[in-house]
C-alpha cells in the first residue's frame, strides 16, 4: 500500500499544475473577441444630432430626392420620418429611415 500513496504523491504536483492550465487557458478564450462581420449592407448607428432634425429639414430633403406637394410629415416612437407627396403624377407615401435613406410606395 505504501507505494500506491507515494505514486498518487507524485502525481499531485502534475494534476495541480494540469488543472490551473486548464483554467487560465479557458479564461483567456473567454476574453477574446471577434471582429464584426465586414457586411457592407449593415446599417451603421445615426449620430444623435441626425437623430432629432425638425419636420421642416426632413422636408426639404425630401423635396430635394424629388418628391413634390410634401404633407404630414411626422415622426414615429422609432425615429423613422413618414409623409406624404408626390413623384411626378403618384401620390406616395414616403419613408426617411434612421440612416437617411427615402423610400416612397404608392398610396
Amino acid at each position: 500500500m505504501p507505494q500506491i500513496f507515494a505514486t498518487t504523491a507524485r502525481r499531485r504536483p502534475f494534476l495541480f499544475s494540469s488543472a490551473v492550465a486548464a483554467m487560465i487557458a479557458g479564461s483567456a478564450l473567454a476574453q477574446t473577441t471577434q471582429p464584426p462581420p465586414a457586411d457592407p449592407l449593415a446599417v451603421k448607428p445615426v449620430p444623435s444630432q441626425a437623430q432629432t432634425p425638425d419636420s421642416d429639414a426632413i422636408r426639404t430633403k425630401i423635396e430635394q430626392a424629388g418628391y413634390t406637394a410634401v404633407t404630414d410629415v411626422s415622426r414615429d416612437s422609432v425615429g423613422v420620418w413618414r409623409a406624404r407627396g408626390r413623384k411626378g403624377n403618384e401620390a406616395v407615401d414616403i419613408v426617411v429611415d434612421k440612416g437617411g435613406r427615402i423610400k416612397s410606395e404608392p398610396r
